[in-house]
């Protein structure tokens, strides 16, 4: 399917569209000059239309729906469920400029045409994935399943849609598994591994890197998937000048209980009835300059928490983007890997 099949000038006229509709799989398009959504219409729309006796001539914008539902952000599960709860043929998605960038329908997506970023990705998959035992006694973290495919397809596919095709998945915990599966999977894209011998954390494995890259990479864990804008995150990392810029995700967290806060001397000073409170939590999933890289010992284990300090210490410009709690899914901390599919189909 392609994104223009669907897409249409609020002064065309009923009967071309009315054609254009027919060579659409699900019959519907949306009025979006410059990508700015104004209107919908269905066939259903055109047909009564013309039982109350319009004319195929006029512009489509006077049979169009003018506030058509649509949804902010990036979380393609959230709009297929909009699209099931109400029974609607489409949701598109928006991005922060009020642009269309997809459209959800129940079983597809279609993305809107974008220039590739081709920007290399660095996956950390070596680890031992002791979160998810006993799955991980049996399969190494990168191909458990998370719906139809392994976790790793899902990142892997989240950063193709942005034009990402290199790669590069450092390895250790059970790698010959892994490297065996994607031998036998066209994941569609290029696929380098890095072998880690021994483990050097997430920061470590970026010393493979050094003295590679000319521009920012992306680096992400390999149990979680990012709903976002990649291209947006990256643009903010260039325009910054930031050494590494982390995404993160907002999280609340609701007291049960009255919180009652003392002084030094044991008297109570405030009294709090069940307070929420919000903080960022980390992704995992970065963009890194290269000296970023270049700061990682070689053969050291290295959080890469503990390098972003030292940036933050020297002075160095480090950055976040601000993404939803709903639009990071750490398949690590479900309880149930099978509610996996609900989040990511």
């Amino acid at each position: 399917m392609n994104y223009q099949d669907y897409i249409i000038e609020g002064n065309t006229p009923v009967g071309q569209c009315l054609a254009q509709m027919e060579k659409n799989l699900y019959k519907v398009l949306f009025i979006a000059p410059q990508g700015h959504l104004e209107g919908a219409v269905t066939d259903g729309d055109v047909r009564r239309y013309l039982l109350r006796g319009g004319d195929l001539s006029r512009p489509v914008r006077e049979v169009a729906s003018d506030h058509p539902l649509a949804l902010s952000g990036f979380h393609e599960a959230a709009a297929r469920e909009l699209v099931e709860q109400q029974d609607l043929t489409c949701v598109p998605m928006l991005d922060s400029a009020g642009r269309i960038h997809a459209l959800v329908f129940k079983n597809d997506t279609v993305h809107r045409e974008t220039e590739p970023i081709d920007t290399p990705v660095i996956m950390m998959a070596g680890g031992l994935g002791t979160r998810l035992l006993p799955y991980t006694e049996i399969l190494p973290k990168p191909l458990i399943p998370a719906g139809k495919i392994t976790i790793t397809e899902q990142i892997i596919n989240r950063f193709k849609k942005f034009g990402c095709k290199q790669f590069s998945l450092v390895v250790n915990y059970k790698r010959n598994l892994i490297k065996s599966y994607f031998s036998e999977v066209d994941a569609g894209a290029e696929i380098e591994f890095v072998d880690e011998d021994v483990p050097l954390g997430t920061g470590g494995g970026l010393s493979f890197f050094r003295g590679r890259f000319s521009g920012p990479v992306f680096v992400t864990n390999c149990d979680s998937v990012i709903e976002a804008d990649y291209e947006e995150i990256l643009r903010l990392h260039r325009s910054t000048g930031s050494i590494i810029t982390m995404v993160c995700a907002r999280k609340k967290f609701d007291i049960p209980y009255g919180v009652v806060k003392t002084d030094s001397d044991g008297r109570v000073t405030d009294l709090l009835e069940k307070p929420s409170y919000e903080l960022l939590t980390n992704t995992g999933f970065y963009v890194v300059s290269p000296e970023f890289i270049e700061m990682i010992p070689q053969n050291t284990f290295v959080p890469i928490t503990e390098t972003v300090e030292q940036c933050r210490s020297q002075g160095m410009r480090v950055s976040a983007y601000v993404i939803e709690e709903e639009c990071f899914i750490d398949i690590g901390q479900l309880d149930d890997l099978r509610c996996v599919e609900d989040k990511l189909r």
